[in-house]
């Protein structure tokens, strides 16, 4: 009776070990302040209904709040109050309902750290209930105001999973961001500033949005990613349909989102392949060195819907992408100022960024001129 009984526990400790290495978990980290992407948060004056509040100081303006919309909670998200303890300037208090029981008097509030227009308040834990038990997320937010315009609010992630992930032999480590601040890190969605990001060797110049796929080394693997962040499963994808791809010959790197995930090709001769499927173009580079020999870059991104492009195993796409780009010049009437703006746009609308050698270049200058063609103002545009 006790061999059966050790057969059968060391059956139950194979069949925990064959799991344990399917689910590959991972640390969650959490830093002071957000984790490079911001999502705008709608601010209203209406107080919410059935949420109790705290004691407020009206006094020095009304009271805003918002909702930051999140899965992770049973109702869709969780209510924040922003209250103001001075006569002007930025907002600096700020009550959330960590717990989610409906309630915005329990907690100690989050004091903003002014400067000048802008407050900054520091991470703040929030609380999910899982199947598992309590699931802490971490969120950090930003308001902006100026003089007497409407604030602006900014929420984002400040924590994050991190971890060594085995694919094959193998290993990487890997950081799940919450690119879209909703509180999940599995988002996928063909839009790619919809969808989470991941990192490969903890580097941001490694980073990509998350997919259904990753590609190390030239093979693929199926990846699949709690939806908290908790840990990532990893297999061999299989029989990974690839499509041609055609662009011009002078792009040097170009790069492409679907749900399948985010691929980068060097092209040779403009020819390269991606798996098949719908994708938008995340960015192209031309790369060239002036008579001097130093190196410029120019570069497409932030794609709008109208760029995408779907890959077929059997025909070949070709997309339209490089030069010309176009310089752009609008002007906007503020009364007392006037306001100009230079831009340059790709072919499909995309933005245009100009680098010499890694660093950006003198902005161009700007002159205006009286009708009688008499110079009356130089001056020089400004990044930003």
């Amino acid at each position: 009776m006790r061999l059966a009984t050790t057969t059968f526990l060391a059956g139950l400790l194979f069949v925990s070990s064959a799991w344990s290495q399917s689910e590959q978990w991972l640390e969650y980290h959490t830093g002071t302040e957000g984790r490079f992407y911001y999502t705008q948060i709608k601010l209203t004056t209406n107080p919410p209904p059935d949420v109790v509040l705290p004691k407020l100081d009206a006094a020095n303006g009304a009271p805003y709040f918002a909702r930051w919309e999140t899965p992770m909670d049973p109702s869709g998200g969780r209510w924040l109050c922003l209250d103001r303890t001075h006569k002007s300037g930025p907002y600096d208090r700020l009550f959330i309902d960590r717990n989610g029981n409906g309630r915005l008097d329990d907690d100690p509030p989050v004091r903003a750290r002014i400067t000048s227009n802008m407050g900054m308040f520091p991470a703040t834990p929030v609380v999910f209930k899982g199947s598992d038990g309590p699931i802490t997320y971490h969120l950090a937010f930003r308001i902006y105001q100026f003089g007497q315009g409407d604030p602006q609010f900014m929420a984002s992630s400040a924590g994050w999973y991190e971890g060594m992930v085995k694919f094959g032999d193998i290993k990487k480590r890997i950081v799940l961001q919450d690119g879209n601040v909703n509180g999940t890190f599995n988002d996928q969605s063909d839009n790619p500033y919809q969808s989470d990001r991941i990192q490969l060797d903890g580097g941001r110049g490694d980073e990509q949005f998350l997919g259904k796929m990753l590609e190390l080394d030239g093979k693929f693997y199926q990846i699949e990613v709690a939806r908290d962040g908790a840990f990532i499963k990893v297999r061999p994808a299989e029989n990974v349909a690839l499509g041609a791809v055609h662009v011009p010959e002078n792009i040097s790197l170009f790069s492409a989102y679907g749900v399948n995930g985010q691929f980068t090709r060097k092209p040779e001769n403009g020819d390269f392949t991606l798996p098949a499927g719908k994708y938008r173009m995340v960015r192209w580079e031309i790369s060239r060195k002036d008579d001097k020999g130093t190196p410029w870059t120019m570069s497409g991104y932030s794609f709008p819907e109208s760029s995408d492009f779907h890959v077929t195993a059997t025909n070949r796409t070709t997309l339209d992408i490089g030069e010309p780009v176009q310089a752009e010049l609008s002007m906007a009437d503020r009364g007392r100022e006037i306001n100009f703006n230079l831009k340059f746009v790709g072919k499909q609308k995309e933005f245009i960024e100009i680098l010499r050698d890694s660093q950006r270049p003198r902005g161009p200058k700007l002159s205006l001129a009286s009708a009688d063609g008499s110079l009356c103002y130089t001056n020089s545009f400004e990044f930003g």
